[in-house]
């Protein structure tokens, strides 16, 4: 079986700083097969801007997603960090990890799963991994 693409946007790789939800532990529950977490250069980006802009908590958790950043691999993107996490799911075997609901809404509609913070406490899966 292939190695799954998790693509994460800036609202995702921020959870851990924001919520304390270990997302890497909460992935491997949900996906339950080899992965690899897919940061579109664009989400760097806000990454980068939030750690050196964003209000002290904004800092901090921008801080801890760049390190998670580090975990995975950065893909090269064009376009708004929302657009290439969009392009990148495009291409099949994948699912997208975001806390926003208009995207999330958007790459459903293109049929792709979505993992999601609930309660702020646990990440759950909207859709079917294949």
């Amino acid at each position: 079986m292939a190695e799954l693409k998790v693509i994460a946007d800036t609202s995702f790789l921020m959870i851990p700083g924001l919520f304390g939800v270990d997302v890497i532990s909460e992935l491997n529950r949900l996906v339950e097969r080899r992965y690899v977490l897919v940061v579109p250069s664009p989400v760097v980006g806000e990454l980068k801007k939030l750690s050196k802009l964003g209000t002290s908590a904004e800092r901090s958790a921008a801080r801890l997603a760049l390190a998670l950043v580090k975990r995975g691999k950065v893909i090269e993107a064009r376009g708004s960090a929302d657009e290439a996490v969009l392009a990148a799911a495009g291409g099949g075997d994948c699912v997208a990890a975001t806390t926003d609901a208009a995207l999330r809404k958007g790459l459903r509609g293109l049929g792709v799963p979505v993992v999601f913070l609930r309660q702020k406490s646990h990440l759950a899966l909207d859709g079917r991994i294949w």
